[in-house]
């Protein structure tokens, strides 16, 4: 095995190829080519998320050629198994040709004798597929036969000169056949409604410049209902989706995207009127499409919408119509750089309340803008021990809006910074230089800045002789006319103690200001710091801040205090301890408030799975407290209960809650409840509050015996519930139900299933009850669903194939209609 991994550096081209597990290895030479021949029970490779199992493996290093035999297994980065007798794998572009091939996709199941792959797609000659194989059907329920199947990635499968089999035998032959393994929906559905009768069908096709449905719809005395859902099969990701029904909704969306080196192009149109009667728009392209630090990039943007209802208000959101914008990359000469950029744009947005000419054009206006950005800097060493920094940072925002005097608007973001350090030994002497400007007015919200303007020298003193440390600091303000404080400092720092005073006095007459003492203690394990400052304007110390710790195996101790030395006394005093023992954690905190005369207290225990948790809080009046336990873990189940309340002359307020949790792709739900226990007040035990939602299997389905007796249905709770204790209602109670309700499912031979829900979407008490009835025949690859409404009036037959095809109609919150959608 050692042999095996030296060899990988010489298998390596941009990926690289691990042997993970091999009995033996040869290393052969074929004229001019070094071939390697690796064999074991199986030889176990892996590349780039791709998994290859077989018995044999030759590898030609100059052609960069892989063969396999001997029960070949072959995992693709799409999850997609492919087995095969004989198998060669081109590594230089990822093409394959293989012998007797068996694919596993999605829920597909396809075999062939020739199997080819080039460009990421896979073509299989003479092959079968059907959904149902993976079902465990002794005859698949249907199936076809093509001439060629052509498998894209996202699992789209074309097959040409198909022949459909249904138990295996042939009943229909069509030129072209579509289908969708990732983009399941009902095709065909008719029913009744509250107008009358409704037709829909979802009617497939191939072109050469992509595949999809046409959508036609028919509703009785409303009219016809027309659209199609198109996706391409070319370098970009599109799909175009539009669809009508009557009297005047339409729904359309089209999302287009192209990702090179060179380029890139994203865009996105939508409108949805069953949500807004709007038409929302984006495209961003870029160039290039992966720029390098030394390229210089180009933008263009365009967000916005149309607004086809004018009776409601727009949305207020930032519209570009568009932007463009060009920034170059960062030029260096030596020790200088610079860096340029230019915005140009039209935008529609929310206006500035703060300006005036802004508010005189409403609360929503469009306007032009151009944004030009430019930054330079400096870094230098003139002589030794002498460090030159300059930075100059300028954002100009002019727009082609203007002011009550008559000139076009305009704002700046405009920073300077400059400072010169020498260094002699432990000696440093640093002069800076700081000028920042943010003025003028903007008729846009969404880019105004605050007004700023900052104008200042510096110049600082310093000496480093360990362990002691002083500093000086101190400048001019050049806006205002008037010397800076000055700041002093002295420190001893050393391995195991720090000690730092700072001062700083006005010399424009003010006189001290502040001062400052912090001293720091650390013999390990142990920790001491102080920190005290007093205001000489005000007079006041600040309070007196004490910190100690300890330093626990797998944990801590930490205690502080605050005191306050104008007459305060005591403030607060904190101690916590933190503890951890293998998979077991501890943690305490104890708070004492000396002012409001308070004690608090939370700890928690983490056993595991389990933990404890106490919070309390204790002052002369009541004693308030939390018990909590909890057990698990997402995803799942994980279980909390916290009993709450407070002591004041006798338990008061309170409360038992209970939380259930599982967050499982089969199961998933939430269930939570509010019990009230005994108190001064009320003595009664109730429930104040439940929720549910998710779905729960209470039991699963039995399946009859060999006999065809002793099958028990299954029963599961999907949808969500509230339950709220009302007392001022007759009933004492309320419920609100949104497609809440039970499903019973039986459970027949080769994964057969019936489900039959009955859901509610209402409030009870006081409303007649009014339940959806949905029943699913489910046969693995194909599924049938008869829906009966009583709110609505309306009755519907759907059908849908593919694998595992009821999975799709039933989901947490209950039955899903229309489809995938």
């Amino acid at each position: 095995m050692v042999l095996l991994y030296l060899w990988n550096p010489a298998w390596a081209q941009e990926k690289v190829l691990k042997v993970l597990e091999a009995e033996k290895l040869e290393l052969r030479q074929e004229g001019d080519e070094e071939v390697y021949v690796l064999t074991g029970s199986p030889v176990r490779l892996e590349r780039d998320g791709e998994a290859i199992e077989a018995g044999r493996v030759i590898y030609f290093r100059t052609r960069k050629l892989l063969f396999l035999s001997e029960g070949v297994r072959y995992r693709d980065r799409e999850g997609r198994l492919l087995e095969a007798e004989e198998l060669q794998l081109s590594l230089s572009d990822e093409s394959f040709d293989a012998l007797e091939m068996r694919i596993e996709a999605k829920d597909l199941f396809l075999t062939g004798p020739l199997c080819q792959r080039m460009a990421g797609v896979i073509l299989l000659e003479r092959g079968y597929a059907s959904p149902c194989v993976p079902c465990g059907q002794e005859v698949p329920d249907y199936g076809f036969r093509a001439r060629e199947i052509v498998l894209y990635p996202g699992d789209r499968v074309v097959a040409r000169g198909v022949v459909l089999l249904v138990q295996e035998k042939p009943v229909l032959e069509l030129p072209v056949l579509l289908l969708f393994l990732s983009e399941r929906q009902p095709r065909f559905e008719v029913g009744q409604d509250e107008g009358g009768l409704y037709v829909k069908a979802a009617l497939p096709y191939v072109a050469e410049f992509g595949v999809g449905y046409t959508l036609l719809a028919y509703y009785q005395g409303r009219g016809y209902g027309f659209g199609f859902d198109h996706f391409g099969t070319g370098e970009a990701k599109e799909r175009y989706f539009f669809l009508h029904t009557p009297p005047d909704t339409f729904q359309y969306r089209g999302e287009y995207a192209l990702k090179r080196r060179d380029f890139s192009l994203s865009a996105l149109l939508e409108r949805d009127d069953t949500r807004d009667r709007l038409t929302r728009f984006r495209l961003e392209a870029f160039l290039p499409g992966t720029p390098s630090p030394q390229d210089w990039r180009y933008t263009l943007r365009a967000e916005g919408f149309l607004d086809h209802d004018p009776t409601t208000p727009p949305p207020r959101t930032l519209q570009r119509l568009p932007e463009v914008e060009a920034q170059s990359p960062v030029l260096r000469e030596g020790p200088f750089s610079v860096q340029g950029g230019l915005v140009l744009g039209r935008y529609l947005a929310e206006t500035n309340p703060l300006n005036r000419s802004a508010r005189a054009l409403g609360p929503y206006a469009q306007a032009g803008r151009a944004l030009l950005s430019h930054s330079e800097s400096l870094f230098l060493s003139p002589w030794p021990g002498a460090i030159l920094r300059a930075e100059n940072r300028f954002r100009g925002f002019y727009y082609t809006t203007q002011n009550p005097d008559g000139e076009y608007e305009r704002q700046i973001d405009w920073a300077t910074t400059a400072s010169l350090r020498q260094t002699l030994g432990g000696f440093s002497l640093e002069a800076s230089y700081l000028r920042s400007v943010q003025e003028g007015e903007t008729p846009f919200r969404f880019d105004a800045l605050p007004e700023r303007r900052s104008h200042q020298a510096t110049l600082s003193l310093g000496l480093q002789e360990r362990p002691l440390a002083l500093n000086l600091k101190g400048g001019r303000d050049l806006e205002g006319g008037r010397y800076l404080p000055l700041e002093a400092q002295a420190s001893l720092q050393d391995q195991g103690y720090q000690l730092t005073l700072g001062h700083k006095r006005g010399l424009e007459g003010e006189g001290p200001l502040e001062t400052r003492l912090e001293g720091s203690l650390t013999p390990y394990p142990f920790s001491l710091k102080a920190s005290l400052r007093f205001d000489h304007p005000k007079a006041l110390f600040d309070p007196l801040l004490l910190q100690g710790a300890y330093a626990l195996p797998g944990g801590s101790l930490n205690l502080s205090h605050r005191h306050g030395l104008n007459g305060e006394g005591p403030l607060t005093t904190d101690l916590s301890l933190a503890l951890r023992e293998g998979v077991s954690a501890y943690t305490l905190r104890a708070l004492r408030d000396w002012q409001k005369d308070t004690l608090s207290l939370q700890g928690q225990a983490i056993l595991g799975p389990e933990s404890l948790s106490l919070q309390t809080t204790w002052d002369p009046t009541a004693l308030a407290y939390t018990l909590g336990y909890r057990w698990g873990s997402l995803p799942g189940p994980l279980l909390d209960l916290a009993l709450s309340g407070r002591y004041q002359e006798g338990f008061r307020a309170t409360n038992l809650r209970f939380g259930l949790t599982q967050a499982q792709p089969e199961v998933s739900f939430r269930l939570g409840a509010n019990l009230h226990l005994p108190e001064v007040e009320d003595r009664e035990i109730y429930l104040k509050d439940a929720t549910f939602s998710g779905g729960m299997e209470l039991w699963p389905p039995v399946p009859a015996d060999e006999a065809g007796e002793g099958a028990i249905p299954g029963l599961s709770l999907s949808g969500n519930l509230t339950y709220l204790r009302q007392p001022q209602r007759p009933e004492g109670y309320g419920l609100a139900l949104r497609n809440f309700g039970p499903t019973f499912t039986f459970l027949g031979r080769e994964k057969t299933k019936l489900h039959l829900s009955a859901l509610l979407t209402q409030n009870l008490p006081g409303e007649p009850l009014k339940p959806r009835f949905v029943l699913v025949l489910d046969r693995c690859c194909w599924a049938l669903r008869f829906t009966l409404d009583a709110a609505k009036g309306s009755v519907g037959l759907a059908f849908l194939y593919g694998g595992q095809a009821a999975g799709l109609l039933l989901s947490q919150e209950g039955v899903k209609l229309g489809g995938g959608r």
